[in-house]
């Protein structure tokens, strides 16, 4: 494999990674998928805070994790192209 294929695996995978974080992040913010979106059935801002609280350090973890692949990634793709092909 490549140093450029292996570039754009882990660039892929690195916005693969942070987008899990960000819909973990919003799905806990949100309580789950809404069942009945009535006004008589929300939640209060204590409820969503605690859950958006919560899910912060996960968020933060992936996110991370998810941005240092990417970076990674396009270093790669720079340092492939500086070589000469052959």
């Amino acid at each position: 494999m490549s140093k450029r294929a292996r570039a754009r695996v882990l660039v892929g995978t690195g916005l693969a990674v942070i987008l899990w974080g960000v819909l973990g992040f919003t799905t806990a913010s949100l309580g789950g998928p809404p069942e009945e979106l009535r006004f008589a059935n929300r939640r209060s801002y204590t409820e969503v805070k605690r859950a958006a609280h919560s899910a912060f350090v996960p968020f933060v973890l992936r996110a991370g994790a998810g941005l240092a692949l990417l970076l990674f990634g396009a270093r790669l793709a720079g340092l492939a192209e500086d070589e000469p092909e052959g």
